[in-house]
């Protein structure tokens, strides 16, 4: 779509590469913490906290999904000019997100993906490995390999400047950059 002298490309991944990658991201990552809590903790008390953990993880499940779209809608709203009013939630296929409406510097886009699994995954992760709360413990492995969707828009991102303005788009896994039009013709798409 142009623009005056602008052009956007798109960077985008399709569903069945996404989940693939996803998959491959988050298998290591789990299994990486629940070695770590079972070295440190035993394998007893993982069980336990993942007996415990699965009476209530429906709500747990539900609670976590709003608590991190509304976390990357709070952190990117803050980064807008117009806040929450550039912030769009929704469910596509059953699939929750948050969608910026307003064009991101990439290092403040970077931010407001990856603060959820910081926030929801790592930090839970990491504390019930300190403590050895495996109730804690189940619920950040969760959201770590949910935020698997994250860490892929953060791959897809690494190469970009965080200089550089991006636009979220809108119904697929990515977004959008806008280039000078002389700069297309040297424009090679990377495979991501």
């Amino acid at each position: 779509m142009e623009k005056g002298n602008l052009t956007r490309i798109e960077y985008t991944m399709g569903f069945g590469k996404a989940n693939l990658l996803a998959f491959l991201i988050s298998i290591p990552i789990g299994l990486v913490l629940i070695l770590a809590f079972i070295y440190i903790w035993s394998l007893e008390v993982f069980r336990a906290g993942e007996s415990e953990f699965s009476k209530h993880w429906l709500l747990y499940v539900l609670s976590g999904i709003v608590i991190h779209e509304l976390i990357h809608g709070i952190v990117l709203a803050s980064y807008t000019k117009n806040g929450i009013q550039s912030i769009r939630f929704g469910i596509k296929w059953l699939t929750p997100y948050c969608h910026c409406k307003e064009p991101l510097q990439v290092g403040d886009y970077k931010i407001g993906t990856a603060m959820p699994i910081i926030i929801l995954g790592i930090l839970p992760s990491l504390l019930a490995i300190l403590i050895g709360n495996g109730v804690l413990f189940c619920f950040g492995i969760l959201f770590t390999w949910g935020g698997a969707g994250d860490l892929i828009i953060l791959y897809m991102l690494r190469k970009l400047d965080n200089e550089i303005v991006i636009s979220d788009h809108p119904s697929k896994i990515g977004f959008f950059r806008e280039v000078e039009l002389e700069d297309v013709a040297d424009y090679k798409p990377e495979s991501v």
